[in-house]
């Protein structure tokens, strides 16, 4: 299968109001669907991951207990306000003439005693969609594990494996804040043997379940030391970002690798 030429994920920080439990950003939402569908060439292929933000992280939050969940009430609710924001995406982007078909993990994924193992990924449908011109998106999602818990896959991973499975061009995720800061500065540039130190030096942000900042540069190292090409942290809250990304133009963000 040809490669593609990006899997974005737009982080739970962007797309919701965190603070507020199941509210979405909708201006940022709606002005990532027009930005997308203004900037992707022809014939470009593309994949997009989304975060939780305060839907699934909220509900998670409530059931959550060593990085599991054996409440099924618990499972149903987080796999259900997933689907709810994951429909509110889908059709703010399809107002805008994006063909984007959303693929559950949950049905195609099943861990190994909490790790992600490639084997177990069924990646089929995601390349149907690709070789069909549709535009497939996942979200961080409730995921069976076959030591029989059910656990949270974090985007960023499924962002990651995805970008090494369909040898991305770029991996990029977006995010509320300008890449990875210190001490109020924006770094711009991260080295491969840099990514220890800087994942050390982040903080992380009260109400993720999935790491935060530190958690993707984790997965930005996982990417690059396994073969991945190049990665990005950007603000998917600022306007033409994304667009310029898509067009090829140099981005404000960390660049990674």
């Amino acid at each position: 299968m040809a490669p593609v030429d990006f899997v974005i994920k737009f982080g739970g920080s962007a797309i919701t109001h965190k603070e507020l439990p199941l509210t979405p950003n909708l201006e940022v939402i709606r002005r990532m669907a027009l930005e997308l569908s203004e900037g992707i060439k022809p014939g470009k292929r593309l994949v997009l991951i989304h975060g939780g933000g305060s839907f699934g992280h909220y509900e998670a939050l409530k059931y959550l207990k060593d990085n599991q969940i054996s409440d099924p009430l618990g499972i149903a609710a987080v796999r259900g306000s997933m689907l709810a924001l994951t429909k509110i995406i889908t059709d703010s982007f399809l107002a805008t003439g994006l063909p984007v078909f959303a693929i559950t993990p949950s049905s195609c994924i099943i861990l190994e005693d909490g790790k992600f193992n490639c084997a177990k990924f069924f990646l089929e449908p995601v390349e149907r969609c690709l070789d069909g011109g549709l535009i497939p998106m996942l979200g961080g999602d409730v995921v069976f594990d076959r030591s029989g818990s059910t656990r949270i896959l974090s985007g960023d991973t499924l962002a990651q494996q995805l970008a090494l499975n369909l040898d991305a061009g770029m991996l990029a995720f977006g995010t509320d804040v300008d890449g990875i800061m210190i001490n109020g500065q924006l770094v711009h540039k991260v080295a491969l043997e840099e990514i220890a130190k800087y994942s050390k030096m982040i903080g992380s942000r009260a109400g993720d379940v999935t790491g935060g900042m530190a958690g993707k540069v984790r997965e930005i190292g996982n990417y690059l030391s396994k073969g991945g090409k190049h990665a990005l942290i950007f603000n998917a809250t600022k306007p033409l970002l994304l667009k310029k990304l898509l067009l090829g133009e140099k981005v404000e963000g960390t660049y990674i690798g």
